[in-house]
């Protein structure tokens, strides 16, 4: 249907043979919704420049996630003037809303046109509209117009048990959606990705060398947000979004991650420079984005001190290092992590001052584990006999129910430096859903004072 079929009062859905009884001269053409379908798919591939989160609402509509998005575009009022004066100028009729929820953007824009409506007025805003602007269905709008409920207004406000019983639990989530009572979930025809940085550009770029060159900024860009969040990139995609609607997409894999520009950069220029005749757009690019849309955490690896293109390690010349630090800084500026002489788990390792090296001793029997508690936290456990492993123990509100324990590595107080201090039992242990502590009871049955259990670590 366009505009002027409605002005003559023909309606969707209505059968061929009454509205050419109406008007004989009607054109008609067969339906393709295949076709439809397709069309859709690029214009929200198109939109994907405004926000990465774009979602398909078949036959005929899209919803644009654009939550942080809309100041990259001059605010909202911007954002809704240029997608609309873009999609008229390819020949696409639309309307257009922004709310606060995507139900009240359906509504408004399916009844009431394009405009932007705060949180604080989505009330005023829905009440005078159709029922059918709740996305009810066919059967459910019927029945509430039979009723006398014929706009929002009608209904915001009505007791929701007996509202419910007459048009259905559906009903009543859809007018809890729209006013943002009850969260809905939109699927993006795409995974929005978790890191991404676009540029906008203020005259369009033609060349594949301009667009490397935008790309080396986005590719600076991304790395700097990869290295806030800790991770580094496994896969990239960088779109080109054509003045002609059409999208040129180029994405590139890494074999391990990676957050340096130089390294993402090469490899774009690689397929780019390959594929020059896809990049070189006779009407230009006007946006870029790149997503890294797969991330993994980055191992940070120590640093070679050594000079350059020599990679053993030069005792001598750290010494000197060191020497030459500790002369400019002070002596007490300079240490090293070492491992002391003592069996008290966490008195084992700390910060020495001590600028040589210190050979590392065994643990004993037992490994110790990657986390270790400042100070051990008390549990309460029950063991089966009184000298063995605990066969479950509560932690922070939880019960956990040991499956395999091993131990005990018997650990004998610093009598000398803490006389007051108990012999502890350590057992490492492994639950039901294959996590592994580090328990110790702290004393032996039969004492004056009642043993109690602490749980000091916990293993990866």
């Amino acid at each position: 249907m366009n505009a002027r079929a409605e002005r003559l009062g023909l309606y969707a859905g209505m059968a061929l043979a009454d509205a050419r009884a109406i008007h004989p001269a009607l054109a008609a053409h067969a339906a393709n919704p295949e076709a439809d379908a397709v069309l859709l798919d690029r214009i929200a591939a198109w939109c994907e420049r405004f926000t990465p989160i774009v979602t398909l609402d078949p036959p005929d509509g899209l919803f644009l996630d654009i939550t942080g998005c809309a100041h990259l575009f001059g605010g909202e009022t911007a954002l809704l003037t240029q997608v609309k004066a873009r999609l008229r100028a390819q020949g696409l009729s639309l309307r257009c809303a922004i709310a606060t929820t995507p139900g009240a953007a359906w509504a408004l824009a399916h009844y009431r046109g394009a405009e932007i409506i705060p949180e604080d007025g989505l009330r005023e805003a829905l009440a005078p509209l159709p029922i059918e602007a709740l996305r009810l269905a066919p059967d459910a709008a019927a029945l509430l117009r039979r009723l006398g409920l014929r706009t929002v207004g009608h209904i915001q406000n009505a007791p929701r048990a007996a509202f419910a019983a007459r048009a259905g639990q559906n009903a009543m989530l859809r007018l809890d959606q729209a006013f943002g009572r009850a969260s809905e979930a939109l699927s993006p025809r795409r995974p929005p990705p978790p890191l991404y940085a676009a540029r906008n550009l203020l005259e369009p770029i033609t060349t594949s060398d301009a667009l490397l060159f935008v790309a080396a900024d986005l590719c600076a860009d991304l790395c700097a947000k990869l290295d806030v969040k800790g991770v580094g990139a496994r896969r990239l995609l960088l779109s080109a979004f054509g003045v002609d609607g059409k999208v040129r997409r180029v994405e590139v894999s890494l074999s391990k991650p990676a957050r340096e520009p130089r390294v993402m950069l090469r490899l774009f220029k690689e397929k780019i420079q390959r594929e020059a005749d896809r990049f070189n757009a006779d009407f230009g690019f006007e946006s870029v984005r790149l997503e890294a849309y797969e991330i993994s955490p980055w191992t940070l690896r120590a640093a070679n001190l050594a000079p350059s293109g020599e990679t053993r390690h030069d005792a001598e010349a750290e010494a000197r290092l060191i020497d030459c630090i500790a002369a400019r800084l002070g002596a007490g500026c300079v240490g090293r992590l070492g491992v002391r002489d003592t069996h008290a788990p966490e008195r084992a390792s700390g910060w020495s001052e001590q600028t040589h090296a210190v050979a590392p001793r065994a643990d004993g029997v037992m490994g110790r584990p990657l986390t270790l508690f400042p100070r051990a936290q008390p549990i309460e456990a029950i063991a089966e006999l009184p000298d063995g492993p605990p066969a479950q123990f509560r932690w922070r509100r939880i019960v956990r129910k040991i499956v395999r324990a091993e131990g005990p590595e018997r650990i004998a107080p610093n009598w000398l430096r803490a006389p007051d201090s108990r012999l502890r039992d350590y057992y490492r242990v492994e639950d039901a859903q294959g996590r592994r502590y580090w328990l110790y009871r702290e004393g032996v049955y039969g004492g004056d004072i009642r043993p109690r259990w602490f749980l000091h670590g916990l293993f990866a």
